[in-house]
């Protein structure tokens, strides 16, 4: 196979209109197990497989995917795609041969494994379903206040190959696992729903090391705790965020509005603020892909680069964007191997992995001391953000109100809203705690890839709050 994609690799030196080309061959095995209300709702085992190939066509991208990995539907599969470069090519707003930059990036040669302590396909099934089943148990058992539960478990291996038209040619194996505990509990006419994950690029030995009974506990002990929680006060109040809130803000707010398609085409509030201090001066963002153990970790992007860390924040001052090579190419700058596609089927995007936001040195203590009023947010149950206008909405997963310095009522429906530009401004205290956050699958144009990230407490001297009232 590698010397079938070196040959459909040599049709580009044969055509001096195609300025680069790549494919993707992907397998990917995976397991599924939905426990729902103690039925199962879903067991599952998969195989997938497939190949993705993109050619640059003078001005013009051409993308065609198959699912059938065979020699001739290799050749073809790139054909088709050179095809659709080329029909793309003789558009009126494709004249301009140049304007689609690639930046350089030398060719890597590479065979990773990554090898797990437990590999998760050496694991029965019948050892998972009872996993997931002592998970339902411990949760249910926790209170008779928890009415429903969901359990759902992933986990898969992908191998994964890589070549283009510089020279790069990259074999890699990785195992991932991953599970959600979704808990919700009624009191009278009152609904709250209490959510926890856990995963990673890695084995299943990650989910026997948090202890996945633990982890549906805590699931239920959240929407049991708010059943009895106070509406929250309305207005713009200081606001301090827990880890996996500050985490989950700065992935949306800000992460989002540095992915550079968005700078590029105008839909970013970002755009043309490099260099600019937009932030507190403690404040310090970066995408960090290189973690291991963690959920959004790659040794290679989907365009063969090798992952690294890159700082979107540094003290304050918005220093880099997230690039692929185009946007890179675009904006002379420097990739930073952030393009990532869901599969095979689907062509690379500008995506973050792991937001990590680095400590300060503030005490969650003294955070709270200098507070009269405030509120202390954790967690995060949805939102939206407008990476055009910078303005955000979201909902923490519980609060409390802090009075005098001290967190006294349990608030629920807690809604935040602002400016992401003014709340960056605004923090002015970033805590020396930082730990990973929430684990889970970022959205964009319709893929999902999987991120986490790793922050510490922040505090925002002011953020509009208000509640609804259910």
């Amino acid at each position: 196979m590698e010397e079938e994609i070196k040959k459909a690799m040599g049709l580009v030196s044969k055509n001096s209109a195609v300025r680069y080309a790549d494919i993707r061959m992907e397998t990917g095995y995976a397991t599924a197990i939905e426990l729902r209300d103690d039925v199962f709702r879903e067991m599952s085992y998969g195989i997938d497989q497939g190949i993705g190939v993109r050619v640059l066509y003078k001005n013009s991208w051409g993308f065609s995917s198959s699912n059938d990995i065979s020699k001739p539907m290799l050749n073809d599969t790139f054909v088709d795609a050179l095809n659709i470069g080329k029909a793309l090519s003789l558009s009126e707003s494709n004249k301009d041969e140049k304007s689609v930059k690639i930046a350089d990036a030398p060719p890597k040669s590479d065979y990773f494994v990554l090898k797990p302590k437990i590999n998760p396909a050496d694991v029965s099934i019948e050892e998972k379903k009872h996993m997931v089943k002592e998970v339902y148990k411990a949760a249910k058992k926790h209170s008779s206040r928890v009415k429903t539960l969901s359990i759902l478990y992933l986990d898969g291996c992908e191998e994964w190959t890589y070549a283009n038209s510089d020279g790069s040619y990259i074999v890699m194996e990785t195992p991932a696992v991953f599970m959600r505990v979704r808990a919700v509990a009624k009191k009278g006419s009152v609904l709250q729903e209490g959510v926890e994950s856990i995963g990673a690029v890695g084995g299943f030995e990650v989910i026997e090391e948090e202890n996945p009974e633990v982890v549906g506990v805590k699931a239920a002990d959240k929407a049991v705790r708010l059943l009895d929680a106070k509406l929250p006060p309305a207005g713009e109040i200081p606001v301090i965020m827990d880890q996996k809130l500050t985490g989950v803000f700065m992935h949306e707010a800000l992460g989002h509005s540095a992915e550079a398609d968005h700078v590029l085409y105008g839909e970013s509030i970002l755009r043309g603020k490099l260099g600019e201090e937009i932030a507190y001066e403690g404040l310090t963002v970066a995408d960090d892909p290189t973690i291991e153990n963690s959920h959004g970790y790659y040794r290679y992007d989907d365009e063969g680069a090798r992952s690294r860390r890159t700082e979107i924040i540094k003290s304050g001052v918005l220093v880099s964007y997230l690039h692929t090579r185009e946007t890179a190419g675009r904006l002379n700058a420097m990739p930073t191997a952030n393009a990532r596609a869901a599969d095979y089927s689907e062509f690379p995007l500008v995506r973050m992995s792991n937001t990590v936001i680095e400590e300060g040195d503030w005490d969650f203590e003294d955070m709270r001391a200098d507070i009269r009023f405030g509120i202390y947010a954790k967690g995060m149950r949805g939102g939206q953000v407008d990476t055009v206008r910078g303005e955000f909405q979201f909902s923490a997963e519980e609060a409390f109100l802090i009075e005098n310095g001290e967190p006294s009522k349990r608030l629920k429906n807690v809604s935040l809203s602002g400016r992401t530009l003014d709340v960056l401004k605004d923090i002015d205290a970033v805590g020396n705690d930082k730990k990973r956050g929430s684990i889970g699958f970022c959205g964009k144009d319709g893929q999902e890839v999987p991120v986490s990230e790793y922050a510490p407490h922040v505090r925002v001297k002011k953020i509009l709050v208000g509640g609804a009232s259910s």
